[in-house]
């Protein structure tokens, strides 16, 4: 449909076959449908077919998040100008009843772009919070996204997706708007295992003074030689030198980093070739070495991309992520553990951040951080 008319038009059959998803069954052998909606979740992509790979991640997420959902894809250089729609209902068998979720989504293509906000808020349940996925590259100034940001009051992107200058973009936004939504990226999401487990190197008596004498750190991300670093390990860099009181140094162009006693640690940036399946400038290893008056530790962090290759349990499903966590103490006993991650499911890592706390003051430390560094160079 195309026209301001034909977009009042949509909405108006859209809201008549939301009335009649609740109808009551004319069976009565069918489970009774019931309606919850805890919050709205609305998911704009910059394609169609994006969009339609989201619809069984959020499908998943709200069997257990109840929301009205509204997706929406955006593509304004297309030639046909029009927006379609549907409407369903999502439902999960709980006690004998159908427990259901609404979704609505919109395809708005060329000038009919320009109406999506308006459409999008127009199915808004009133009085209950109110969360925008933006799926790909963020633009402040577009106002799509500016309309349905100011009204949300969660913000959640995916920096993998997009670029991390993304969130920056954002964040930099945010801190101007009167009351700005809470700022969540899914990268920092997949994140938590990594940050966990560095925290571990340094939790026994032996390890534990050692953290501030940190020589060496080596970061792998899957991507070509001379790549850009990506979201995650930048993020995960930011973090490490928020939480030791690292110090960004340049000499000569080249990226260094300065310890609170002042001495200098070496920081290796590295590439791995990229896997099928696997996301771009995904992070693949980390290696941590420590060093006090003649005491040495040595950490490592080794990750499956995905690949499902190897033999036993472990590796027994196609989509297996499983990260082997080493530390040598200065005593040199060696420890090992394996975590299966399943970081490729990305309903998983939605439904985490959606649960996350909105205010997370070691994200936007380590945000505020990888400015210095989100240019640089991976090194070959």
């Amino acid at each position: 449909m195309s026209g301001t008319s034909g977009a009042t038009t949509l909405i108006a059959r859209l809201e008549k076959e939301l009335r009649e998803l609740w109808t009551q069954p004319d069976d009565p052998g069918a489970p009774q449908k019931t309606r919850v909606c805890t919050m709205n979740l609305e998911v704009i992509a910059s394609s169609r077919e994006l969009l339609e790979r989201y619809v069984p991640v959020v499908d998943e997420v709200t069997a257990s998040l109840q929301a009205r959902v509204i997706m929406a894809s955006i593509e304004p250089d297309s030639n046909v100008h029009e927006m379609e729609g549907a409407a369903s209902a999502v439902c999960a068998i709980e006690g004998g009843r159908s427990i259901c979720s609404e979704r609505i989504t919109l395809w708005a293509t060329g000038h009919a772009c320009a109406r999506t906000a308006s459409a999008v808020e127009s199915f808004l349940v009133p009085e209950i919070p109110t969360a925008l996925v933006w799926l790909g590259r963020v633009r402040v100034d577009d106002p799509t996204f500016e309309t349905l940001a100011c009204d949300a009051q969660r913000l959640i992107v995916d920096s993998m997706h997009s670029s991390l200058a993304s969130v920056f973009e954002v964040a930099e936004w945010a801190r101007k708007q009167v009351n700005p939504p809470a700022l969540s990226d899914m990268a920092w999401t997949r994140l938590s295992p990594w940050l966990e487990m560095i925290a571990r190197f340094f939790d026994g008596p032996l390890t534990r003074p050692l953290s501030s004498n940190v020589t060496r750190l080596c970061l792998t991300q899957a991507s070509e030689n001379g790549s850009a670093l990506g979201p995650e390990p930048a993020l995960l860099l930011g973090w490490m030198a928020t939480r030791l009181d690292w110090t960004v140094t340049r000499h000569g162009g080249t990226l260094g980093f300065e310890r609170p006693d002042g001495e200098r640690l070496t920081v290796e940036l590295h590439a791995v070739g990229i896997r099928k399946g696997v996301a771009p400038q995904t992070l693949a290893s980390v290696t941590l070495e420590a060093e006090q008056s003649g005491k040495k530790m040595t950490g490592s962090i080794e990750r499956e991309l995905g690949t499902g290759q190897g033999s036993g349990e472990l590796h027994a499903t196609a989509d297996a992520d499983v990260m082997v966590w080493n530390l040598t103490t200065p005593d040199q006993t060696s420890l090992e553990q394996q975590v299966r991650l399943g970081t490729n499911k990305a309903a998983k890592w939605l439904e985490r951040t959606l649960y996350r706390p909105k205010h997370d003051p070691a994200f936007d430390e380590s945000v505020a951080y990888a400015t210095h560094f989100v240019d640089d160079r991976l090194s070959t």
